[in-house]
C-alpha cells in the first residue's frame, strides 16, 4: 500500500507506556488509522538510564508494533530527536487528518506535545488516560474532583491522605466491601503483614528469557555509552501474553504468602514474594482492574488470605492510584522544587557504585537495582530512601536516580514516592518522615549478620551509621518534627541521654557523612520533548 492510499486517516500516537490495544490511543481496527511509536533521542539522553530499563521499554514497543502489524495495522516506529518530531514525520508521510493520543502521564511529554501543537501537521486530539478508554481506574476529572474535596486538618500540612483515598476507592469499586462496610471490619490489615522471613524462602519468580526481538534490542543498548548496568540477564515480560502469565504465576505461586512477608528482606532474594507486576502495569501490558480482580478471585477461592488480598489491593488501587492523583493535583514542577527539610547533600557515589559502601543493606539494595532494575518497596523506602532522608540528600538527585534505575519507574509514580513518601520533602500528602535506625532493618532482614558495622552501637567507628544518623536527624529537625504526634515521643529517649552521649552521636553522624564520596554530577532533565 503506498502513502497516498494510506492518507486521509487519523494517526494514533502510542506513547512507550500505552501498550494496550484497549486504550483510546490505539485504533479499534486497521482501517481506522495508522499507528506511530517514537524513540525520542531527548528522552534517551535525559538520564543515565539502567540498560535493562531501556531494553524493557524498547523491546515492549517493538513487540507491540509487531503484534499490530500481524493483524494488518499500518505501524511505524520512528527514531527522532523528540516525540513531537517523530509524530510530525509520520503525519507528513501518511497525510494524516489528525493525531489521536492519550494525555501523557509524564509532564515532560505533555509539555512537549503542547508546545508542538499546531506544528504536527494535523490537529491533536487527546483522550483521558484514566477511566473508560484509559489505563487508570479513575479519570483525571474524577481524581481531581476527589482531590478538591480534601482540606488539611487544623495545624496540619497534609492536604491529601492515602487512607482517606483508599476508603473512597474501596467504596467506589465495592471491592472487599459488604453492606457498605469493609470485609473483616477494617480497611487495612497492614499490621498483619509485617512478618520477617525467618527460616523460609520465597518461590522462584517467573522470568522470561529474551526472544529474537529482545536480543536485538539488547545488542543495541549494550553499545550505548553513558548508561548504567548491563543488558545480560534481562528477563522481564515484554508482551501482553507474558504479562498475563506473570499475573497468573503470582496468583498461583506467590500470592498465598505475599501478605505476611511483603516487608521482609533476605540477602540474595531480590524479589521475595512480591508480584513483580508493576513493570507490566506501568507499560499498560496489564490493567490495574484485571490485576485487582485476579487477586479478588484468589481470595474468594480461598487461595489468598484476606490480609494478603487487602494489602495487595491497597498497593494497586490505593497507593498507585493515589500517587497518580497527587502527581496531577500537586503538579510535577511544585513537587520537584519542594524541600521541606532543606536537604542539600549530593547523592553519594555508592548509589551508582555499590562497592563503595560497606553497609551490607545498602550494598545489597543498590546492587539489586543495578543488576535487575528492581528492588521491592521496603528496600526502596526503608533502606535506600531512609538513608537518603537521614543523610539529607537533595531530593531531586535521589528522584533522578530512582527514575533512571528502576524498570518500573516513571516520573508520575517515582516523584511523589521519592519526594513525599521517602524524603518528606513534600509534606502535602504524607503524615511523617519514614525514618528508622538499624533495629528496623535487623528486624525485617538478615542483612546485619556479617555486616562491617555493629547494629547495636550508636557511637564509635564500628557503629552502624543508621543509628547515629537517625538520632542526629531527629535532633536537627526537632522544631518541626516534635510537633508531629507520630514522632514526638522519640524525643523523650533523646533527652534521657546526657550531653556527652548526644554529642558523640552527632560526631559519629557528622564523621560518617563527611566520609561519603559524592557522585559525579549527572545530567538530569525533567522536561523533555
Amino acid at each position: 500500500m503506498n502513502d497516498d492510499a494510506k492518507g486521509g486517516r487519523p494517526a494514533y500516537f502510542v506513547a512507550p507506556w500505552d501498550l494496550d490495544r484497549r486504550l483510546a490511543c490505539v485504533p479499534a481496527a486497521p482501517e481506522d488509522g495508522s499507528v506511530v511509536l517514537v524513540e525520542s533521542h531527548a528522552k534517551g539522553r535525559a538520564l543515565p538510564w539502567n540498560r535493562k530499563k531501556l531494553v524493557l521499554v524498547l523491546s515492549a514497543m517493538r513487540h507491540f508494533a509487531a503484534e499490530l502489524e500481524r493483524d494488518g495495522y499500518d505501524v511505524e516506529i520512528v527514531n527522532a530527536p523528540s516525540y513531537a518530531e517523530g509524530i510530525r514525520r509520520h503525519v507528513a508521510a501518511r497525510g494524516s487528518t489528525k493525531v489521536v493520543a492519550l494525555v501523557p502521564r509524564e509532564e515532560g511529554l505533555a509539555k512537549g506535545l503542547a508546545k508542538a501543537e499546531g506544528t504536527l501537521g494535523a490537529p491533536l486530539e487527546l483522550h483521558d488516560d484514566g477511566g473508560e478508554g484509559g489505563h487508570f481506574l479513575l479519570s483525571r476529572a474524577d481524581a481531581l474532583a476527589w482531590a478538591a474535596t480534601q482540606k488539611p486538618a487544623k495545624n496540619a500540612t497534609q492536604v491529601w491522605r492515602q487512607d482517606r483515598f483508599y476508603a473512597f476507592m474501596r467504596k467506589r469499586t465495592g471491592w472487599l466491601m459488604e453492606d457498605g462496610k469493609p470485609v473483616g471490619g477494617k480497611y487495612s490489615f497492614d499490621a498483619d503483614n509485617r512478618k520477617p522471613a525467618k527460616g523460609v524462602r520465597p518461590p522462584d519468580a517467573r522470568r522470561f528469557p529474551p526472544d529474537a526481538i529482545t536480543r536485538e534490542v539488547m545488542e543495541r543498548v549494550a553499545k550505548w555509552p553513558g548508561l548504567w548496568g548491563d543488558v545480560e540477564g534481562f528477563a522481564w515480560p515484554v508482551t501482553r501474553a507474558q504479562a498475563l502469565e506473570a499475573l497468573d504465576h503470582f496468583v498461583r505461586e506467590r500470592a498465598p504468602s505475599f501478605g505476611p512477608y511483603q516487608d521482609a528482606m533476605l540477602r540474595g532474594e531480590p524479589f521475595m514474594w512480591h508480584a513483580l507486576l508493576s513493570v507490566a502495569m506501568n507499560l499498560s501490558l496489564l490493567h490495574p482492574r484485571e490485576v485487582c480482580e485476579s487477586a479478588l478471585r484468589a481470595y474468594e477461592d480461598g487461595a489468598m488470605p484476606l490480609a494478603s488480598c487487602e494489602g495487595f489491593l491497597r498497593q494497586v488501587m490505593g497507593w498507585r492510584e493515589f500517587m497518580r492523583l497527587v502527581y496531577l493535583a500537586r503538579g510535577a514542577e511544585a513537587m520537584r522544587e519542594a524541600n521541606t527539610l532543606g536537604a542539600s547533600r549530593p547523592l553519594p557515589a555508592f548509589f551508582w557504585e555499590p562497592e563503595k559502601t560497606d553497609m551490607a543493606c545498602l550494598r545489597e539494595a543498590v546492587t539489586t537495582v543495578r543488576d535487575e532494575g528492581y528492588a521491592h518497596h521496603i528496600q526502596r523506602l526503608m533502606v535506600l530512601g531512609n538513608f537518603a532522608l537521614l543523610a539529607g540528600v537533595k531530593p531531586i538527585e535521589l528522584s533522578h536516580w530512582f527514575w533512571a534505575g528502576f524498570v518500573d519507574a516513571y516520573e508520575w509514580v517515582e516523584l511523589p514516592n521519592v519526594h513525599g513518601m521517602a524524603l518528606y520533602a513534600d509534606d502535602t500528602f504524607t503524615t511523617k518522615p519514614y525514618a528508622a535506625s538499624a533495629s528496623y532493618i535487623h528486624k525485617m532482614s538478615d542483612h546485619c549478620r556479617g555486616c562491617a558495622y555493629d547494629r547495636t552501637k550508636r557511637t564509635g567507628e564500628d557503629a552502624c551509621p543508621f543509628n547515629a544518623l537517625f538520632w542526629s536527624f531527629l535532633a536537627e529537625h526537632r522544631e518541626l518534627l516534635s510537633r508531629n504526634y507520630r514522632i514526638r515521643g522519640l524525643f523523650r529517649t533523646w533527652e534521657r541521654w546526657d550531653e556527652a552521649e548526644r554529642q558523640a552521636i552527632r560526631d559519629r553522624a557528622e564523621g560518617f557523612l563527611a566520609s561519603l564520596e559524592p557522585a559525579e554530577a549527572s545530567r538530569g532533565v525533567d522536561d523533555y520533548e
